[in-house]
């Protein structure tokens, strides 16, 4: 790579910062009625104004049987419930994506972080044409006084795996990059600035994680597929396409699913290869669209013992039969290619719709599951997502556990519940350290 391509890339920096900031902008658009030039309806913000559609029961089948017993629920229930959300929101994930693992170890030092840490950076190959073809490259930190296999958790994050930490022996790889005002130009892969590095630091709280003895994985979800309308063609799901197809059917996963399922290939890796975790203690965890990622990743994949679910919002956590803040008409207006093509026939059926965030949280019983909101994040509806931790806290005690074990919603900056918990705290759309700390204090009691 040459100098002049060097500066070409620090200077595009400035272009992906401006990039998010005007993804935000829009996002703020949106939430006033108005999103890509198109009119779509207002949010509502009053809970007086809630609609009054009564919440799907996870231990009812839907013909109306009642699910009494343990296994009604994981022979009968729980896979409809599958059913219903692979069908009309995520999509189905495709058999032949079952792929074998094939993965190559770039950077591995036991002495990282001043002798704190062990950091292992791995490409994990998806396609024949394996580095030609799509790569997640997972960055691994683990504790390194550690005397046995340690608990780890997995998460994606948004902006590269070097936006996580500011360790300059992070590997820079490509992030998708607009790279022109012309809304219709397509997104560019692009090395990140140097100036990048940590940019996320406070999200991810590596050194505190790694001092709870737990270890980290994490892998940029652009790798699996980019974030953007048309962006099916650079990701995974083309992979996995029928003979002659060419673009995704109506039931096939969108996005998120790709996304899921890319976490589940991390965990391949990590259980295959990786001795010092132990495979029995990796929880998945994500924030926002990411936390959608790991809800479902989760309900399709018993393998993550846990999950930290991270203001997931409409399409995760939350109730779209709330009616309260995102809708399905505002989340296919600015992102219809996270979900799958049958998610657009209930714009406007908010109310009606037979899949909600109670039962894809109840598919997670019995894990220990912790549901994290914020004040601020209305958009979200953080009592959405506390109303379906309290519904999926049933499921939880049929199975033998206790859930969140109140109907009342926490005061801000209070934690509660049990294999089931919950807090929204003070702040915005976002992680923070609090949450780390709620977080890692219920791993500590969950996982013993």
């Amino acid at each position: 790579m040459g100098e002049a391509e060097l500066i070409d890339m620090k200077s595009r920096h400035s272009c992906w910062t401006l990039f998010i900031q005007l993804g935000l902008v829009a996002m703020l658009g949106l939430a006033q009625g108005i999103a890509a030039g198109q009119q779509v309806s207002t949010i509502n913000y009053d809970e007086a104004k809630v609609a009054a559609a009564p919440l799907l029961d996870p231990l009812v089948m839907s013909n109306g049987t009642p699910v009494r017993t343990a296994n009604q629920w994981f022979a009968m229930r729980r896979p409809e419930i599958l059913h219903l959300l692979e069908e009309k929101v995520y999509g189905r994930t495709p058999p032949n994506a079952n792929i074998a693992l094939h993965y190559k170890v770039m950077e591995s030092d036991g002495r990282a972080l001043n002798g704190r840490a062990i950091r292992r950076q791995v490409d994990i190959y998806f396609s024949p044409r394996r580095a030609s073809g799509p790569t997640m490259h997972l960055l691994l930190y683990l504790p390194a006084n550690a005397t046995g296999p340690v608990p780890l958790i997995l998460g994606l994050n948004f902006d590269g795996n070097q936006s996580v930490l500011n360790d300059p022996a992070i590997r820079l790889n490509p992030v998708w990059v607009q790279l022109s005002d012309d809304k219709s130009a397509l997104p560019t892969p692009r090395l990140p600035a140097e100036s990048t590095r940590g940019t996320e630091s406070q999200r991810w709280q590596v050194e505190k994680i790694l001092a709870r003895g737990y270890g980290l994985a994490t892998a940029y979800y652009g790798d699996i597929e980019p974030d953007f309308g048309n962006a099916v063609q650079f990701g995974v799901r083309p992979l996995f396409y029928a003979k002659g197809q060419q673009s995704p059917a109506p039931g096939d996963w969108g996005a998120i699913g790709a996304w899921a399922w890319g976490l589940s290939r991390a965990l391949d890796y990590i259980q295959q290869a990786e001795t010092k975790v132990d495979a029995h203690r990796v929880v998945v965890t994500g924030h926002s669209r990411l936390g959608k990622t790991a809800d479902w990743a989760a309900a399709q994949d018993l393998r993550f013992v846990a999950v930290l679910s991270n203001e997931s919002g409409k399409g995760g956590a939350s109730l779209f039969r709330r009616v309260f803040g995102e809708n399905i008409e505002h989340l296919n207006a600015s992102f219809p290619h996270w979900f799958c093509g049958n998610f657009a026939q209930w714009v406007g059926r908010d109310a009606e719709v037979p899949f909600d965030g109670n039962l894809l949280l109840s598919s997670l019983a019995p894990r220990p599951l912790y549901v994290a909101t914020a004040h601020e994040d209305q958009w979200g509806d953080p009592r959405g997502e506390f109303l379906s931790a309290v519904s999926a806290s049933r499921v939880y005690e049929l199975l033998g556990k206790q859930g969140l074990g109140t109907t009342e919603m926490p005061p801000v900056n209070v934690h509660i519940g049990h294999t089931v918990a919950y807090h929204i705290r003070s702040g915005k759309h976002d992680v923070t350290e609090y949450d780390w700390d709620q977080y890692l204090d219920f791993l500590d009691t969950q996982l013993h």
